[in-house]
Protein backbone atom coordinates (compact mmCIF):
# COMPACT_ATOMS: atom_id res chain seq x y z
CA UNK A 1 0.00 0.00 0.00
CA UNK A 2 1.46 3.38 -1.00
CA UNK A 3 2.11 6.05 1.59
CA UNK A 4 0.70 9.28 0.15
CA UNK A 5 2.25 11.31 2.96
CA UNK A 6 5.72 9.83 2.54
CA UNK A 7 8.55 12.33 1.99
CA UNK A 8 10.12 11.99 -1.42
CA UNK A 9 13.89 12.02 -1.84
CA UNK A 10 14.89 12.79 -5.40
CA UNK A 11 17.84 11.20 -7.17
CA UNK A 12 18.61 12.47 -10.66
CA UNK A 13 21.31 9.92 -11.51
CA UNK A 14 20.70 6.34 -12.69
CA UNK A 15 20.30 3.80 -9.89
CA UNK A 16 20.18 0.03 -10.37
CA UNK A 17 18.82 -2.18 -7.57
CA UNK A 18 19.71 -5.84 -7.04
CA UNK A 19 17.66 -8.10 -4.70
CA UNK A 20 18.69 -10.75 -2.20
CA UNK A 21 18.14 -14.50 -2.17
CA UNK A 22 14.54 -15.45 -2.93
CA UNK A 23 13.60 -11.78 -3.30
CA UNK A 24 12.08 -9.88 -6.18
CA UNK A 25 11.22 -6.18 -6.57
CA UNK A 26 8.95 -6.40 -3.53
CA UNK A 27 12.02 -6.21 -1.30
CA UNK A 28 12.49 -2.59 -2.43
CA UNK A 29 8.88 -1.50 -2.97
CA UNK A 30 8.50 0.12 0.45
CA UNK A 31 11.79 1.98 0.04
CA UNK A 32 10.91 3.14 -3.48
CA UNK A 33 7.79 4.87 -2.10
CA UNK A 34 10.14 7.39 -0.50
CA UNK A 35 12.31 7.88 -3.59
CA UNK A 36 11.83 9.76 -6.83
CA UNK A 37 14.31 8.21 -9.27
CA UNK A 38 13.40 8.88 -12.93
CA UNK A 39 16.29 6.66 -14.09
CA UNK A 40 15.74 3.54 -12.00
CA UNK A 41 16.28 -0.09 -12.98
CA UNK A 42 15.89 -3.43 -11.23
CA UNK A 43 17.86 -6.62 -11.89
CA UNK A 44 15.56 -9.68 -11.70
CA UNK A 45 18.17 -12.07 -10.34
CA UNK A 46 15.40 -14.61 -9.79
CA UNK A 47 15.38 -15.16 -13.56
CA UNK A 48 18.98 -16.38 -13.60
CA UNK A 49 19.97 -20.03 -13.55
CA UNK A 50 23.62 -19.45 -12.65
CA UNK A 51 26.20 -16.78 -11.84
CA UNK A 52 26.92 -16.05 -15.49
CA UNK A 53 23.28 -15.21 -16.12
CA UNK A 54 23.15 -13.05 -13.00
CA UNK A 55 26.06 -11.01 -14.31
CA UNK A 56 24.53 -10.84 -17.79
CA UNK A 57 21.23 -9.53 -16.41
CA UNK A 58 23.10 -6.88 -14.45
CA UNK A 59 25.21 -5.85 -17.43
CA UNK A 60 22.02 -5.58 -19.47
CA UNK A 61 20.66 -3.02 -16.98
CA UNK A 62 23.97 -1.13 -17.07
CA UNK A 63 23.44 -0.73 -20.80
CA UNK A 64 20.17 1.13 -20.17
CA UNK A 65 22.15 4.25 -19.28
CA UNK A 66 24.86 6.21 -21.04
CA UNK A 67 26.22 7.81 -17.87
CA UNK A 68 27.75 6.24 -14.81
CA UNK A 69 25.34 4.39 -12.54
CA UNK A 70 24.86 3.82 -8.83
CA UNK A 71 24.53 0.14 -7.93
CA UNK A 72 22.47 -0.71 -4.83
CA UNK A 73 22.61 -4.36 -3.82
CA UNK A 74 20.89 -6.09 -0.97
CA UNK A 75 22.32 -9.30 0.60
CA UNK A 76 23.10 -11.69 -2.28
CA UNK A 77 22.42 -8.86 -4.71
CA UNK A 78 25.15 -6.80 -3.06
CA UNK A 79 27.68 -9.49 -3.92
CA UNK A 80 26.54 -9.53 -7.56
CA UNK A 81 26.61 -5.73 -7.60
CA UNK A 82 30.18 -5.77 -6.28
CA UNK A 83 31.26 -8.28 -8.92
CA UNK A 84 29.68 -6.14 -11.61
CA UNK A 85 31.29 -2.96 -10.30
CA UNK A 86 34.73 -4.55 -10.22
CA UNK A 87 34.32 -5.81 -13.79
CA UNK A 88 32.97 -2.47 -15.07
CA UNK A 89 34.68 0.17 -12.90
CA UNK A 90 34.45 2.94 -15.49
CA UNK A 91 30.66 2.58 -15.57
CA UNK A 92 30.15 2.86 -11.82
CA UNK A 93 29.58 6.05 -9.81
CA UNK A 94 28.98 4.29 -6.51
CA UNK A 95 28.34 0.90 -4.98
CA UNK A 96 26.02 0.49 -1.99
CA UNK A 97 26.21 -2.80 -0.11
CA UNK A 98 23.21 -3.49 2.13
CA UNK A 99 23.28 -6.35 4.66
CA UNK A 100 26.11 -8.11 2.89
CA UNK A 101 29.74 -8.98 3.53
CA UNK A 102 31.05 -9.52 -0.03
CA UNK A 103 33.32 -12.14 1.48
CA UNK A 104 33.71 -15.88 1.04
CA UNK A 105 31.00 -17.93 2.71
CA UNK A 106 31.95 -19.34 6.12
CA UNK A 107 32.19 -23.12 6.38
CA UNK A 108 29.04 -23.31 8.51
CA UNK A 109 27.04 -21.38 5.91
CA UNK A 110 28.33 -23.62 3.13
CA UNK A 111 27.29 -26.74 5.04
CA UNK A 112 23.84 -25.30 5.74
CA UNK A 113 23.39 -24.53 2.06
CA UNK A 114 24.43 -28.02 1.03
CA UNK A 115 21.89 -29.48 3.44
CA UNK A 116 19.16 -27.27 1.99
CA UNK A 117 20.13 -28.27 -1.55
CA UNK A 118 19.87 -31.94 -0.58
CA UNK A 119 16.38 -31.34 0.81
CA UNK A 120 15.33 -29.52 -2.34
CA UNK A 121 16.68 -32.29 -4.55
CA UNK A 122 14.80 -34.93 -2.57
CA UNK A 123 11.68 -32.72 -2.56
CA UNK A 124 11.69 -32.61 1.22
CA UNK A 125 12.32 -28.88 1.55
CA UNK A 126 9.44 -27.27 3.45
CA UNK A 127 10.51 -23.64 3.25
CA UNK A 128 11.15 -21.11 6.01
CA UNK A 129 9.76 -22.03 9.41
CA UNK A 130 8.26 -19.34 11.63
CA UNK A 131 11.32 -19.55 13.88
CA UNK A 132 13.76 -19.16 10.97
CA UNK A 133 11.70 -16.35 9.46
CA UNK A 134 11.75 -14.44 12.75
CA UNK A 135 15.56 -14.53 12.71
CA UNK A 136 15.60 -12.26 9.67
CA UNK A 137 14.00 -9.44 11.68
CA UNK A 138 15.02 -7.33 14.64
CA UNK A 139 13.67 -8.64 17.94
CA UNK A 140 11.70 -5.43 18.43
CA UNK A 141 10.20 -5.71 14.96
CA UNK A 142 8.33 -8.97 14.46
CA UNK A 143 5.76 -7.39 12.16
CA UNK A 144 3.49 -10.14 10.81
CA UNK A 145 2.75 -8.25 7.59
CA UNK A 146 6.45 -7.83 6.84
CA UNK A 147 7.12 -11.48 7.59
CA UNK A 148 4.20 -12.43 5.36
CA UNK A 149 5.80 -10.46 2.52
CA UNK A 150 9.05 -12.41 2.88
CA UNK A 151 7.12 -15.68 3.00
CA UNK A 152 5.13 -14.69 -0.09
CA UNK A 153 8.31 -14.01 -2.08
CA UNK A 154 9.71 -17.36 -0.98
CA UNK A 155 6.57 -19.23 -2.01
CA UNK A 156 6.16 -17.37 -5.30
CA UNK A 157 9.76 -17.89 -6.42
CA UNK A 158 9.99 -21.43 -5.11
CA UNK A 159 12.71 -23.93 -4.18
CA UNK A 160 14.01 -24.11 -7.74
CA UNK A 161 15.06 -20.47 -7.64
CA UNK A 162 16.58 -20.97 -4.20
CA UNK A 163 18.64 -23.90 -5.45
CA UNK A 164 19.85 -21.95 -8.48
CA UNK A 165 20.84 -18.97 -6.35
CA UNK A 166 22.61 -21.09 -3.75
CA UNK A 167 24.56 -22.91 -6.44
CA UNK A 168 25.37 -19.71 -8.33
CA UNK A 169 26.95 -18.10 -5.27
CA UNK A 170 28.41 -21.19 -3.60
CA UNK A 171 32.02 -20.45 -4.52
CA UNK A 172 32.08 -16.82 -3.46
CA UNK A 173 35.44 -15.11 -3.36
CA UNK A 174 36.54 -12.45 -0.92
CA UNK A 175 36.07 -9.22 -2.88
CA UNK A 176 37.32 -6.91 -0.13
CA UNK A 177 40.93 -6.55 -1.35
CA UNK A 178 39.79 -5.51 -4.83
CA UNK A 179 37.05 -3.23 -3.51
CA UNK A 180 39.60 -1.49 -1.30
CA UNK A 181 41.47 -0.45 -4.47
CA UNK A 182 38.38 0.62 -6.41
CA UNK A 183 38.01 4.23 -7.59
CA UNK A 184 34.23 4.40 -7.23
CA UNK A 185 32.54 5.39 -3.97
CA UNK A 186 31.39 2.61 -1.66
CA UNK A 187 28.62 2.79 0.93
CA UNK A 188 28.12 0.12 3.61
CA UNK A 189 24.72 -0.19 5.29
CA UNK A 190 23.78 -2.77 7.92
CA UNK A 191 21.08 -3.41 10.47
CA UNK A 192 21.75 -3.11 14.17
CA UNK A 193 20.72 -6.71 14.80
CA UNK A 194 21.47 -8.60 11.62
CA UNK A 195 21.82 -12.28 12.48
CA UNK A 196 23.60 -12.91 9.17
CA UNK A 197 25.94 -9.90 9.11
CA UNK A 198 27.10 -9.44 12.69
CA UNK A 199 28.49 -6.24 14.17
CA UNK A 200 31.89 -7.92 14.33
CA UNK A 201 31.79 -8.79 10.64
CA UNK A 202 30.60 -5.28 9.76
CA UNK A 203 33.52 -3.82 11.69
CA UNK A 204 35.90 -6.01 9.70
CA UNK A 205 34.32 -4.65 6.51
CA UNK A 206 34.82 -1.09 7.72
CA UNK A 207 38.46 -1.84 8.46
CA UNK A 208 38.95 -3.48 5.07
CA UNK A 209 37.31 -0.54 3.27
CA UNK A 210 38.49 2.52 5.23
CA UNK A 211 37.41 4.97 2.50
CA UNK A 212 33.83 3.68 2.46
CA UNK A 213 30.93 5.48 4.08
CA UNK A 214 29.30 3.21 6.64
CA UNK A 215 26.02 3.27 8.50
CA UNK A 216 24.25 1.04 11.02
CA UNK A 217 20.49 1.53 11.08
CA UNK A 218 18.93 0.98 14.49
CA UNK A 219 16.01 -1.35 15.26
CA UNK A 220 16.70 -3.33 12.11
CA UNK A 221 17.61 -6.91 11.29
CA UNK A 222 18.59 -8.52 8.01
CA UNK A 223 15.41 -7.48 6.20
CA UNK A 224 16.53 -3.86 6.34
CA UNK A 225 14.82 -2.60 3.14
CA UNK A 226 11.38 -3.54 4.43
CA UNK A 227 12.02 -2.96 8.14
CA UNK A 228 13.32 0.61 7.78
CA UNK A 229 12.45 1.73 4.23
CA UNK A 230 12.26 5.45 5.02
CA UNK A 231 15.65 5.48 6.74
CA UNK A 232 17.19 3.52 3.89
CA UNK A 233 15.71 5.86 1.28
CA UNK A 234 16.99 8.91 3.13
CA UNK A 235 20.53 7.58 3.34
CA UNK A 236 20.60 6.31 -0.24
CA UNK A 237 19.58 9.74 -1.49
CA UNK A 238 22.10 11.50 0.75
CA UNK A 239 24.98 9.23 -0.25
CA UNK A 240 24.22 9.34 -3.96
CA UNK A 241 23.38 13.03 -4.26
CA UNK A 242 26.57 14.16 -2.56
CA UNK A 243 28.66 12.57 -5.30
CA UNK A 244 29.72 14.51 -8.37
CA UNK A 245 29.75 12.25 -11.40
CA UNK A 246 32.63 12.80 -13.76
Amino acid sequence: MSNLNAPSYQIEQPVIFLPGTLCDERIFNACWQYLDIPMRAFVPLQWAEDLTQMKMLTSDRLAYFSQKVHLVGYSMGAYIAALTALENPNRIASLTLIASTCDALPEAAQKARQQTLKLIKSRQYKGLTKKHLAQFFHLSNQDKQQQALVKAMEQDLGPGVLAAQYQATANRKNLMPKLAKANFAINLIAGEQDNFVSQQVFTLMQNALPKANSLIIQNTGHMLPIEQPAELAKHLAANINQLTIA
